[in-house]
């Protein structure tokens, strides 16, 4: 095996740039910091930096996986949103990611400089990300005595404090961070580099997290071919962004002084980046809901998600461009549902079935109104609070009546690259995450013009947006499936669904894989639903050289020992029900810290508690693992995965091809039928 590369699908992200304003003042230089010091997470958030070694404020671990450039303004609100956003992250990635912070006062903003000394006067005393809480939790109060307010109670040094907002070092420091953005490309803000890979603008959770799994797949690929945790994000950021990330790495790391016309550029206003005149073909299959007439100037495609909060934000923008603009915009509802939102799905069924009474929008409101309250067993009250007949409403739910509709929607989403939600497409031309109305009316303004010129010359009214994106761009993915059939024994490896059966979905997987963990419902759910015609076969894949000599590392230390007692488990007829209880406790299984054999001890009495709860005999399962009756098992199952050319997991084949799109229920079952049909 020569690497250990993690092979796994995952869609690309779009996203919006949003620029916030133009610098109008000069920053003054000074020397470049020193390279950052970090805090673990689960300790004070950061340490004082020596007055002499001022660096930019780091928050997570020092050997993250994942670097978060954060470019922003105290009195921003997007910053303020996506300050929200990265609260979350550090939740769910506490060992994955660190964010370093860079200042970007923009000069409209009257208190976004002085904040920013403030925070950088806290900085000295290792207090920064106590303040930036207060600066972002009062961005509409920022004021020096609140400053000094907000200095008091996180506990600073008081007359340390005020002699630090007035010292010019400080001020500098800040000054420098305006030139590191400039030097950067970000002139608006919020402004992202994870890894080195560019993110604009307020953008939901799920659109970091698609690029921060991504990013964690590669550090464990460089990880397996010897690269040391503090090489990660040099070498990552300039892989991933050749134009910039050298100059990150430089900049903000390694003190390097940025270029002059970074530091000129806030002497004139700057223009904002061309417009996105881009047009995609988002074709309307002719049933969605809307709102404004069918022949309006102007249509406004949404594809959102009733459980993403951000769709729901998306609420007021849409409201104004309703009011502003009247019966001269349509606004066309497409469905679009996320994976990771569970409520989702139902919730889009019973809009569309509150559609049959002419009560989609007020199903609508009240969906997004009561986000917390989207499960199954709340979707009736929500129908009968709108007035709807619930016995009709719920005879179409249990028809799932419209399931092709959605399907249909998620297809064209799919071709025109909205991998996130909200996504709107105005006349083709895209813009993503809760915009502001301001956003709107800037496309719909430029777009008008366009409509009224198409009408006179001969194009009717109803045609106008068929004609404006009838050649627009779509998105042509890869092939679900190689060309190469693998040879797979399926003898003696487990079976989820008939031995017989005609689909054999192999899944080379590993116990203490994240990504293994999200895609078993979804294959359980791909069994389940296909009425006997897809077995589910488990192979085994530890990321670990402790039992997988191609491994060049211990990636995953716990994978080895849980693959012995699944094996152990599927001796005794419970394969899937340890499977099933493992993967819910993955990440608590093996302790983090330790010595290894204490740490493998400690898994060992877990996979015990693990077995006796799902009924085995603990005893035997010992015996089994003791004997080591697992060794040929495994053995042959690492062998097929290198014949096969797989790298990391989990790696899915389907009839021995490998399958490369997402590994959703809905497109592996239309994949599986094209492929009995013929048809791949």
């Amino acid at each position: 095996m020569k690497n250990d590369k993690t092979i796994i699908a995952v869609v690309a992200v779009a996203v919006a740039a949003f620029v916030g304003g133009y610098l109008i003042k000069k920053p003054a230089p000074t020397p470049g910091p020193a390279a950052p010091v970090s805090a673990p997470a689960d300790a004070p958030k950061e340490a004082a930096p020596a007055a002499a070694a001022l660096a930019n404020p780091v928050l997570g671990p020092a050997d993250a996986k994942v670097t978060i450039i954060e470019i922003s303004d105290f009195q921003c609100p997007f910053c303020s949103r996506a300050k929200a956003t990265l609260d979350e992250i550090h939740k769910d990635y506490p060992k994955d990611v660190k964010v370093v912070f860079v200042q970007q006062p923009l000069g409209f903003h009257p208190n976004a400089r002085p904040s920013a000394i403030a925070s950088i006067a806290a900085h000295k005393q290792g207090k920064f990300w106590e303040m930036y809480d207060k600066l972002f939790s009062n961005a509409k109060d920022l004021n020096d005595d609140n400053y000094k307010k907000w200095a008091k109670e996180i506990g600073l040094d008081m007359a340390k404090f005020e002699a630090d907002i007035k010292d010019p070092a400080v001020a500098a420091f800040v000054d420098r961070d305006q030139q590191v953005a400039n030097a950067l490309g970000v002139r608006g803000t919020p402004g992202f580099f994870i890894n080195g890979v560019n993110v604009s603008g307020a953008q939901p959770k799920e659109n970091f997290k698609k690029i921060i799994d991504e990013q964690i797949q590669k550090a464990n690929d460089e990880l397996g071919k010897g690269a040391k945790a503090e090489e990660l994000h040099e070498r990552l950021a300039r892989a991933n962004n050749p134009a910039v990330g050298a100059q990150i790495i430089d900049l903000v790391f390694k003190g390097g002084t940025p270029p002059k016309e970074a530091a000129q550029a806030a002497e004139k206003p700057r223009k904002p980046p061309e417009d996105d005149t881009t047009v995609w073909k988002v074709d309307l299959h002719g049933d969605e809901p809307s709102k404004g007439p069918a022949d309006a100037l102007i249509t406004v495609v949404e594809f959102t998600d009733f459980q993403c909060p951000f769709c729901s934000k998306a609420r007021g923008a849409l409201d104004e461009v309703e009011k502003n603009y009247g019966d001269k915009v349509r606004v066309v509802f497409k469905n679009l549902p996320l994976d990771f939102h569970k409520d989702a799905m139902g919730a889009a069924e019973a809009s569309l079935c509150a559609k049959d009474q002419g009560k989609f929008w007020d199903m609508e409101k009240r969906l997004f109104a009561n986000q917390g309250e989207l499960a199954a067993e709340k979707l009736a009250g929500h129908a009968k609070e709108v007035g709807l007949d619930v016995a009709k409403w719920q005879a179409c739910m249990t028809a799932h009546k419209y399931k092709d509709h959605i399907a249909k929607d998620m297809a064209t989403a799919e071709k025109i690259t909205a991998t996130g939600t909200p996504a709107f497409f105005i006349m083709g031309r895209k813009i993503g995450g809760a915009r502001p109305f301001e956003d709107f009316k800037k496309i719909i303004d430029q777009e008008l013009p366009k409509a009224e010129e198409k009408l006179k010359a001969g194009v009717a009214k109803k045609d106008l947006y068929a004609k404006s994106i009838e050649s627009g761009k779509e998105n042509i993915p890869p092939p679900p499936l190689d060309a190469k059939v693998n040879d797979f024994d399926y003898n003696g490896s487990p079976h989820l669904g008939p031995r017989d059966a005609k689909v054999k979905v192999v899944e080379f997987k590993d116990f203490q894989c994240p990504f293994c963990a999200k895609i078993n419902p979804a294959l359980k759910q791909l069994q389940k639903d296909s009425g006997g015609k897809v077995a589910i076969v488990y192979k085994h894949f530890p990321l670990s050289s402790q039992c997988n000599k191609g491994m060049s590392r211990d990636m995953h230390p716990a994978a080895c020992l849980a693959s012995y007692w699944s094996m152990a488990a599927e001796e005794q007829g419970k394969f899937w029900e340890f499977e099933d209880i493992v993967f819910q406790n993955y990440q608590t299984m093996m302790p983090n810290e330790g010595e290894m054999d204490a740490k493998l001890k400690a898994q060992t009495e877990n996979l015990k508690k693990f077995a006796k709860e799902i009924g085995m005999d603990v005893a035997k399962a010992e015996a089994f693992v003791a004997s080591k009756k697992y060794e040929g098992r495994l053995t042959k199952d690492i062998q097929e995965a290198g014949a096969s050319g797989v790298r990391g997991t989990p790696a899915l084949y389907i009839n021995g091809r490998q399958y490369n799109g997402a590994p959703r229920p809905d497109k592996m079952a239309k994949v599986i039928d094209q492929l009995l049909a013929g048809k791949l």
